[in-house]
């Protein structure tokens, strides 16, 4: 038997060493919200903020081709790689305040530390040498890492391997069933700049160097944060975030315009609330109105909004069992350990069923938000888990079997959901309270922890455990808090921002009409 002691095996320990890591989703409940909000927000995602790089990456692939008749995958990428840095060199030296810069943080540290008038781009930006000290880590840049997943999916960009076995990005060429291709938005970004700028542009990434002296010239025409509304490559990026969500499809019964939809009921809602924009009052609105806006695209997201309330509430409960378990300061027996924890959060309440308890919260969902407290003990962020599961049932049991049906038609339905989750308490209203969050406990918070985490060390060696039990010994690693996901939102606000929709205060300018009400 292999025996540790001081971290050490002393007797032989026959497998493989295991990293612990802090993981993301320890229940595995996020996953309905992150398929629904990716169905709403197709060609965005968290990790693309500013709206010019759609523009600025499709130009950078068209000029490509132009001036490398030949080019393979390593010349493409050292070329993409060099135009990031160079990028995020100019943003950060011109417009510093400005967030979500590819490579911003590298380019920082690079002029901050400069000790010549001219930057290396080879140096910090190639890595087709075994160079590991570069801006950026993926082969292919930000681009091939995030960006490109966008683009593909607005049908602006393609990826092919070419008669040497090399993958190529290119982009698309105009389709009469498709508002805006690659090659469109390419050609509207090049309108803005001169054949001195473009020269000036190739020969810093051809040289791999860039002149601090270029700097103030290059950001006129290379700023990333903001479009001129006047022209075309603005038009166009308008085009491109009101088309269907797909625009590479080509059967009408397979359109959906979610991504435009959720555009413009979150100006029509600023409309409404003197010009603010904020899209968790959009968020709430239709989580309250459920199915009665038939609305399709208000319904999907009243599911993330459920789904949202739903995982955070067992969040909540596993936090409050992890901090409960940490209080111990030493492995406990399982089964002691939550019927102990289970009277804890029951102690104020008489003997009284499940269904009696329901209905006399008197809370709402939001209510109950407002009483969580970084003071809280673990039986009290656990009790605020539970009385925000019950409330969630409670006003939402009547639409639960058309919840299902929707997820299920749309694609959406993940195991662990929402509707599954809330449904199951159907079957327990009669059984006394106590016995309900021990059965809670045990089932959805304990085994569920470890079967998400086996599934998800598979067959690697980094595990995602916040606990370890052992012969029904259950021995705390680490504590994790509940938490919302990111819907994409933050990122649609600042596309928003950098179309001059949204001004710096927040509120919607008269731009806006020339989204609304197209």
């Amino acid at each position: 038997m292999a025996v540790l002691q001081k971290g050490n095996s002393i007797y032989p320990f026959w497998g493989e060493n295991v990293n612990l890591i802090t993981g993301l989703d320890p229940l595995g409940l996020q996953v309905t919200s992150e398929a629904t909000y990716a169905t709403m927000l197709p060609g965005i995602s968290n990790l693309t903020n500013r709206l010019r790089y759609y523009g600025f990456y499709c130009w950078l692939l068209d000029f490509y081709f132009k001036k490398e008749k030949q080019g393979n995958q390593t010349e493409q990428y050292r070329f993409i790689r060099r135009a990031e840095l160079l990028i995020a060199i100019l943003m950060q030296k011109e417009r510093k305040g400005i967030t979500q810069i590819t490579g911003s943080d590298f380019a920082s540290n690079l002029i901050n530390n400069a000790t010549s008038n001219t930057f290396d781009l080879a140096s910090g930006a190639d890595k087709d040498n075994g160079n590991e000290k570069t801006y950026w880590k993926y082969p292919s840049g930000a681009f091939g890492q995030y960006y490109f997943g966008a683009l593909q999916a607005l049908s602006l960009a393609v990826r092919y391997e070419n008669d040497e076995g090399d993958i190529i990005f290119n982009i698309t060429q105009p389709h009469p069933k498709q508002k805006v291709s690659g090659k469109q938005l390419a050609n509207a970004f090049d309108e803005g700049l001169t054949d001195e700028i473009r020269t000036l542009f190739y020969n810093c990434i051809k040289k791999g160097k860039l002149s601090q002296n270029n700097i103030s010239e290059l950001i006129d025409y290379f700023a990333i944060d903001k479009v001129n509304p006047e022209s075309t490559e603005w038009k166009l990026y308008v085009e491109m975030l009101l088309d269907k969500d797909y625009p590479s499809k080509e059967i009408e019964e397979e359109f959906t315009f979610h991504r435009r939809n959720t555009i413009t009921s979150l100006l029509s809602r600023a409309e409404q609330n003197n010009q603010e924009y904020n899209w968790y009052v959009y968020l709430d609105d239709c989580y309250e109105q459920k199915f009665e806006n038939q609305e399709n695209t208000n319904v999907g997201w009243y599911c993330y909004q459920l789904n949202e309330y739903w995982q955070f509430a067992c969040g909540l409960i596993f936090f409050g069992a992890l901090q409960h378990l940490e209080t111990l300061h030493t492995e406990e027996y399982l089964p002691k350990f939550i019927s102990d924890f289970s009277k804890l959060i029951n102690k104020e309440n008489k003997t009284t069923t499940l269904e009696n308890y329901i209905t006399n919260i008197d809370e709402t969902e939001i209510d109950l938000l407002e009483q969580i407290e970084r003071n809280n003990t673990p039986q009290k962020n656990a009790k605020i888990g539970f009385d925000l599961l019950f409330k969630l049932y409670d006003n939402n049991k009547e639409q639960l079997p058309q919840l299902k049906e929707y997820l299920s038609r749309n694609g959406i339905i993940r195991e662990g959901n929402m509707t599954d989750g809330l449904f199951a308490i159907t079957n327990h209203l009669q059984n006394d309270l106590k016995d309900f969050i021990s059965f809670f406990i045990h089932k959805n918070i304990i085994y569920r922890h470890q079967m998400v985490a086996l599934r998800k060390i598979g067959n690697g060696t980094q595990a995602t455990n916040k606990f370890i039990i052992e012969e029904q010994m259950i021995r705390l690693i680490d504590i994790f808090p509940a938490r919302w996901t990111s819907p994409r939102m933050n990122a649609l606000r600042n596309l928003l921002f950098d179309l001059q929709v949204i001004n710096d205060e927040g509120n919607i300018t008269e731009l806006h009409t020339k989204i609304a009400y197209q």
